[in-house]
């Protein structure tokens, strides 16, 4: 089988059999993807695009793939994100899905590309928004909590303000389980100043809704 064989039929099956797979397996299956990336990028991009993200998804192997064994792709990935997030924002997908894109390890996108590193955090934190589904706004906190994970504040990203001011915007006018998440990512970075405090029964129905 090819490559794009191979990611289908492990998308049809739903990772059963490459969850099953020895880190040997895998590793070898992963440079091969990026090796075939290197060459055949066009193509591997239009399966992704074509690819509608569901809970085990072919696309975790190749955003692990692309981020653990090449640092060559990160435009693509920067796409990929734009996409499965507007999917999500749209309903075509389940806000769940979004936790797929978890599966992109931003250190050395970080480390590397630090513009297309902020691009992506300028689109993410542009994405949440008061008015959107409360289990979307959520998701899409862990993936930019994932994100944030690099951040450091001595290299004085002056973006970096924005997605703060953003991810507070919620922690102060949000629902009260958007309120905890985004006070969750705010208290991971240490920005936890100018927050309205919660009252108790906002607390609990944070954690129960």
């Amino acid at each position: 089988m090819t490559i794009i064989e191979k990611l289908k039929y492990h998308d049809d099956n739903q990772l059963n059999e490459w969850l099953d797979y020895s880190d040997k397996q895998t590793k070898k299956f992963c440079k091969e993807l990026v090796k075939f990336a290197k060459e055949n990028e066009t193509e591997l991009k239009q399966y992704c695009i074509n690819t509608l993200p569901t809970e085990y998804s072919s696309l975790s192997i190749i955003y692990e793939a692309l981020t653990e064994y090449s640092t060559s792709f990160n435009n693509l990935l920067f796409e990929e994100i734009k996409r499965v997030i507007t999917l999500a924002k749209q309903k075509r997908i389940k806000a769940s899905y979004l936790e797929l894109l978890t599966d992109i390890e931003p250190e050395d996108i970080y480390s590397k590309d630090e513009e297309i590193y902020i691009d992506c955090l300028n689109f993410m934190t542009s994405e949440l928004s008061i008015n959107n589904d409360k289990k979307f706004n959520i998701e899409l906190l862990e993936v930019i909590d994932w994100f944030l994970i690099e951040l450091d504040e001595d290299d004085d990203i002056t973006e970096s303000k924005n997605w703060v001011n953003q991810i507070k915007k919620l922690a102060n006018e949000g629902e009260p389980a958007v309120k905890l998440k985004a006070r969750e990512v705010l208290k991971n970075i240490d920005s936890t100043d100018a927050l309205n405090s919660m009252s108790f029964f906002e607390r609990v129905k944070g954690m129960f809704s």
